[in-house]
């Protein structure tokens, strides 16, 4: 999806399609040149303003100035718009304009449509709307992709805050090019999509914000990574732990983003039901947001910061399987840091590679702040559902940060407890550890983050759980099925606030 900012004032009597905003007991006002425009459609009676309502008009006769068609988006009330609903208007007015056919459409903003919302703001969520509205997953086949329609906008808005709402509407775009990146990385079947490939799309983010490094199964032998290993024992792919860069002049302060990257999730020996094992391809959705994060950095997505902060992107990307070498319930790995763990399910496997992956960063990087993101647990969707994430940790004021910039991003997350309790859950008789705790605890999700705990010391960590929110949703206008490309945006958010 391409999008530009262009002026009000532009000419648009070759616009193929304008689409502007309604609000309820508010006429739209698209300017001077369409007013006459305006008028004849809701004089009508058919111009719509309820929230997310379409309504369109052809032009009319003689009147050469105007566009071909003249379309509204409702946007309800107007002490009901806020960046959320201004984003699901914009994903509809995508979608009309495919639905009309034409190869290109304009996008009328005027001030009093952005109602309180910040014209940066504003900016993003329209520019997220848009693009992320577009998203559809070209899967393999024979058959050349027919071109898609409406694949282009020019986005017209003068009011104040117009330099603003320009950054924000380029922001916008970069956060969904990366989002949409991560969900066509989680939607590839797990036979493309394995560990081989997502190194060859992290190794084309290098550059001069991103610097990538890619280590390989040997690597990961000489530094006695037992624990993310063991898990890729029973595949014949090899795994790759994905190391991406971004280290600006100056940097003072060190953050770690690590995702869990597995490719395929049979279950190993403690294997899955075949019922939707299918769906595991998402299970490297974690890895997948790191990705996109990624990709916004190295595309420009810290552009009007003080960009001061060193960010490290981890991927630990593997495949589960049970063959005869897979590892064993009751087996006993060591991880990077020394740690044993005695393996009692082996389908609680994205813990095990998060735990080398995570000692990692804290050895070769002294990070400040750790992120981990993983489908860690269907627990989580029992207790959350699929539209909010879990989010627990060990320093309160780093947890919130990022419930922070879930709220800006709409993409929420409920902060988890994770006490001393939980952590005790988490011992074994066999070993220092044990991968999961009894079924008589219950709190599943906390427990995969207490297990986590032990490999971070004392460094400010949180950890994310987005298996309810990495698929599943409900729909949105800017989603509807498939991968949701969850947490990219609300990282490049959390990212933007360092300092």
């Amino acid at each position: 999806m391409k999008i530009r900012s262009e002026s009000s004032s532009a000419s648009l009597s070759r616009s193929e399609l304008t689409i502007g905003f309604a609000r309820d007991k508010s006429s739209p006002d698209l300017g001077t040149a369409l007013a006459p425009a305006v008028e004849r459609a809701r004089k009508t009676g058919d111009l719509s303003s309820s929230a997310r309502s379409w309504s369109m008009f052809h032009r009319g006769e003689g009147a050469t100035k105007e566009p071909k068609r003249l379309g509204f988006v409702g946007l309800g009330k107007g002490g009901d718009v806020d960046a959320e609903a201004l984003r699901r208007a914009a994903a509809v007015a995508q979608s009309k304009a495919e639905a009309a056919g034409v190869t290109a459409f304009d996008l009328m903003v005027g001030e009093q449509d952005l109602g309180s919302v910040d014209p940066f703001v504003a900016g993003a969520a329209i520019a997220e709307g848009l693009a992320l509205g577009a998203y559809t997953y070209q899967p393999p086949s024979k058959d050349k992709p027919k071109p898609r329609k409406a694949q282009a906008c020019s986005v017209r808005f003068d009011g104040a805050g117009k330099a603003a709402f320009e950054k924000g509407l380029k922001f916008g775009e970069i956060g969904a090019a990366a989002t949409v990146f991560a969900r066509d990385l989680a939607n590839m079947p797990g036979n493309l999509a394995n560990p081989t490939h997502l190194a060859k799309e992290a190794t084309k983010l290098n550059g001069a914000k991103v610097k990538v490094k890619v280590l390989e199964k040997r690597d990961m032998e000489r530094l006695k990574m037992g624990s993310l290993l063991g898990v890729s024992k029973g595949s014949a792919e090899p795994p790759k732990l994905i190391l991406m860069d971004h280290n600006p002049a100056g940097a003072k302060k060190t953050v770690c983003v690590v995702g869990k990257g597995l490719t395929f999730d049979s279950g190993g020996i403690s294997i899955k039901p075949s019922s939707k094992m299918d769906e595991m391809r998402y299970d490297m959705c974690g890895g997948a947001a790191v990705l996109g994060l990624m990709h916004a950095i190295a595309k420009g997505g810290l552009a009007g910061t003080k960009d001061k902060v060193r960010i490290v992107g981890i991927v630990a990307a593997v495949e589960n399987m049970p063959d005869a070498a897979a590892q064993k319930p009751g087996d006993v790995v060591t991880a990077m840091d020394g740690t044993t763990i005695e393996v009692l399910n082996t389908d609680a496997e994205g813990r095990l590679v998060l735990a080398d992956a995570l000692a990692y960063a804290v050895k070769n990087y002294a990070p400040d702040r750790i992120v981990d993101l993983a489908t860690l647990t269907g627990a989580v969707i029992v207790a959350l559902g699929h539209e909010l994430a879990g989010v627990m940790g060990n320093d309160d004021a780093h947890v919130q940060d990022l419930v922070a910039a879930g709220t800006a991003a709409d993409e929420p997350l409920w902060q988890l407890p994770l006490w001393q309790t939980h952590k005790d859950q988490m011992k074994s008789k066999f070993a220092d550890l044990a991968n999961i705790n009894s079924p008589a605890h219950g709190n599943g999700t906390i427990a995969g983050g207490a297990f986590l705990s032990y490999f971070v010391g004392d460094t400010r960590w949180a950890h994310i759980d987005v298996a309810g929110t990495a698929w599943g949703q409900r729909a949105r206008d800017y989603y509807s099925s498939g991968a949701s490309g969850t947490m990219v945006r609300m990282l490049l958010r959390w990212c933007r606030g360092l300092s």
